[in-house]
């Protein structure tokens, strides 16, 4: 049985602006939805990280979390906005699970923090 991925979010990707020496968050629209059609909507479930985890990452209670997707485009550095609510977390890890008994998913390290 696949993960259950309740919620509907929108990545974005850091991209240089042209007109000054700053970057900025754009939207990312390649992913590849139902039919193969390009998409910037992608499904995830977002939970509350481990006390382990946020060890690992040097976390903080509160603002770390762990999502799971189906997306492979979906990297470090990128920013998360979730459908809906607007809340918004920066990706900060990312592992592949490929057991052979799951399908094909990607482990997510959340902040909601930039740092």
């Amino acid at each position: 049985m696949p993960p259950i991925l309740d919620k509907i979010v929108f990545v974005a990707r850091l991209e240089k602006r042209s007109d000054v020496d700053k970057e900025r968050y754009v939207t990312f629209s390649g992913f590849a939805g139902p039919g193969q059609i390009a998409s910037a909507a992608v499904r995830m479930n977002i939970q509350p990280a481990s006390a382990e985890t946020q060890v690992l990452v040097d976390g903080v209670f509160g603002k770390t979390y762990t999502a799971f997707t189906a997306s492979s485009g979906v990297v470090e550095g990128m920013q998360v906005t979730v459908s809906g609510t607007s809340e918004q977390y920066f990706v900060r890890g990312r592992e592949v699970h490929d057991n052979g008994i799951l399908p094909k998913h990607y482990e997510l390290v959340l902040t909601k923090d930039k740092r």
